[in-house]
């Protein structure tokens, strides 16, 4: 039996940075603007207004590497076990 201590952090980490990734990808096929003074969910899904399109777009990857990554590294070890 894997360890809680073992799983539960791939997981946690996983799973928020893989969805944060895919609103952000949603947010940006509709459009969607965030920034200071705005509902939580415009902020959660929006793209930076100050930044650059290519350094909003290399901030999803980076949430989607690195919560796609340590999904696969929990698969693998649920696999090991």
């Amino acid at each position: 039996m894997i360890a809680l201590s073992d799983w539960l952090p791939l997981a946690t980490v996983g799973g928020t940075f893989t969805t944060v990734g895919l609103l952000k990808v949603y947010g940006f096929r509709k459009g969607i603007v965030g920034g200071g003074g705005k509902p939580a969910s415009c902020r959660l899904l929006g793209s930076c207004p100050s930044w650059s399109r290519r350094l909003n777009i290399s901030m999803v990857v980076l949430f989607l590497g690195i919560g796609i990554s340590c999904l696969g590294i929990l698969l693998m070890l649920l696999l090991k076990a």
